[in-house]
């Protein structure tokens, strides 16, 4: 055997060498990361860029009011609606202008069948935030979807298209306007030989 070729200066070896490299990773990434500590987000130490005001703190969303949030969303997420609708109207009731909680109620309002009291739900929130799109949306669905209301959802369908006409849930609000017009007309297409001439 060579001299200075054993396994366990070879494990040695390579150790140091891993080792280095991390030493020398992380020295490089703190040489090189943006110093934020002091600054905000309007520019240096407690100074405002012009035309870029600092935005609202963030809500405090911690305590019992997320936590039922939280169990709710996870509830509508695997299809237990009847479950998060309690959470929901909770919610609602301590924080009455609460729209998350507002559109959640009414879409799972909707989901269990309560289509009326959903709509109501939703429409509370558009009466906060008209263009809220999550809230358009859980509309739009509870009428076409759910209540058959063919008529009325359109309106709401070409709304939701109108607000993000540049992204594909436009196409997709538009595709239902198209089966909503279908569904009102009865799919008839007319006979050949028959009809007006």
């Amino acid at each position: 055997m060579r001299r200075g070729s054993s396994p366990i200066r070879m494990v040695l070896f390579s150790a140091l060498l891993v080792g280095f490299g991390a030493l020398l990773g992380l020295s490089i990434g703190w040489f090189i990361q943006p110093r934020m500590e002091g600054m905000t987000l309007t520019g240096g130490p407690g100074t405002a860029m012009p035309g870029m005001p600092m935005p609202a703190p963030a809500p405090d969303v911690s305590g019992p009011r997320s936590a039922h949030l939280a169990a709710a969303h996870a509830d509508v997420e695997a299809g237990r609606f009847a479950r998060a609708i309690p959470l929901y109207e909770r919610t609602v009731r301590d924080d009455p202008h609460n729209l998350e909680a507002l559109i959640h109620l009414g879409v799972s309002l909707a989901g269990t069948g309560q289509v009326e009291r959903g709509l109501a739900e939703l429409d509370r929130a558009l009466g906060m935030d008209p263009d809220n799109l999550h809230a358009l949306w859980g509309k739009a669905q509870a009428l076409f979807d759910v209540k058959g209301d063919y008529a009325a959802s359109i309106p709401v369908w070409e709304r939701i298209a109108a607000l993000v006409q540049d992204s594909p849930d436009a196409a997709t609000a538009r595709g239902y306007v198209l089966r909503a017009r279908e569904r009102l007309e009865g799919g008839r297409k007319p006979v050949p030989g028959k009809g007006s001439r």
